[in-house]
């Protein structure tokens, strides 16, 4: 188990499934200390009780410090678990590490593209044929890659696409979509969110119509489908109303009156998922989101982590 040295505790008792969980937040280690965090390792479970047991030898049980895992996908027979409080709590501390990673990577982005704009003063629209000569040739690949990735030039835009949103609410989309995580397309795909396809590879629903042409988007891993979740949120024309709320809260009752596009049901959608957050008191999960932003880890010893592919 790693040692943190404390700056803060705190401890958050409230009702959570039904009965008592003990969320606590983990000590924020300071920076001279921060080399001690363990790079993170992907792992394969082949049943629940293994799952388990994983979690709580590796940080993910009662949360008390940083994660050192992260899980694949779940177990075939996660889905056989009737003691439905023990299935949401399995559920989301196996989600978290995934979010944790795909904030980081979004967070660094972020920072990237701030340090490249206050070089060239933040022009409204990026012409890399006009700044080539004030920026060094790792700039100018960085803001091409962001630029290409999140697609558009605009300065304003890409500050506002590059950006992650409340673990609550991550977290209650992905409830919501697999329904705990014990959907076909959870269990067989990776795909917690819900996220059709029609290019790539993907699952076919059973009762889709017959003139219908979408698959569900399939996943090899967890990590990777929930940052294809947060890209879809970042970029796609049904999220603007949302990426422009964001610019102001981080609240996700408030962020999820604008996910009413997300699904067919529309506003029926939004009710549900903001009586869920409430339900299962999901906010609770945003302040390890928040500890973590104070470590900036993803700039240390999960650097090297978020450069690699473990989607395979």
């Amino acid at each position: 188990m790693i040692k943190f040295q404390t700056m803060k505790k705190q401890k958050i008792l409230k009702s959570i499934f039904g009965g008592i969980l003990s969320l606590a937040i983990f000590s924020c280690a300071p920076k001279e200390h921060q080399e001690s965090i363990p790079k993170l390792t992907i792992v394969e479970v082949n049943s629940t009780q293994e799952l388990i047991d994983i979690l709580k030898n590796h940080n993910l049980w009662n949360l008390k410090g940083l994660p050192s895992i992260i899980i694949k996908k779940l177990p075939s027979d996660f889905k056989y678990i009737r003691n439905e409080q023990l299935k949401r709590k399995i559920f989301i501390h196996s989600l978290l590490p995934s979010a944790i990673v795909a904030f980081a990577e979004i967070e660094e982005e972020r920072k990237q593209l701030k340090e490249i704009l206050a070089k060239i003063d933040y022009p409204k629209y990026i012409d890399l044929d006009i700044l080539n000569n004030k920026l060094n040739s790792q700039d100018i690949a960085a803001i091409h890659f962001l630029i290409n990735k999140y697609r558009t030039n605009n300065s304003k835009e890409l500050l506002k696409r590059i950006n992650t949103v409340p673990l609550s609410l991550l977290i209650a989309q992905a409830a919501m979509e697999s329904n705990w995580g014990t959907s076909r397309f959870a269990l067989e795909g990776n795909n917690l969110f819900g996220i059709w396809t029609y290019k790539r590879n993907g699952i076919i629903p059973i009762h889709r119509e017959p003139d219908a042409q979408h698959k569900v988007a399939k996943y090899t891993s967890i990590l990777e489908a929930t940052r294809d979740y947060l890209y879809n949120l970042n970029v796609g024309w049904a999220y603007a109303e949302f990426r422009e709320a964001r610019l102001y809260t981080m609240n996700p009752i408030k962020l999820a009156k604008y996910l009413f596009r997300y699904s067919q049901i529309g506003s029926f959608y939004v009710n549900k998922l903001q009586d869920l957050i409430n339900k299962y008191h999901l906010k609770d999960y945003d302040i390890y989101q928040t500890c973590l932003a104070q470590l900036n880890f993803h700039l240390l010893a999960y650097h090297s982590f978020l450069n690699k592919d473990l989607s395979k």
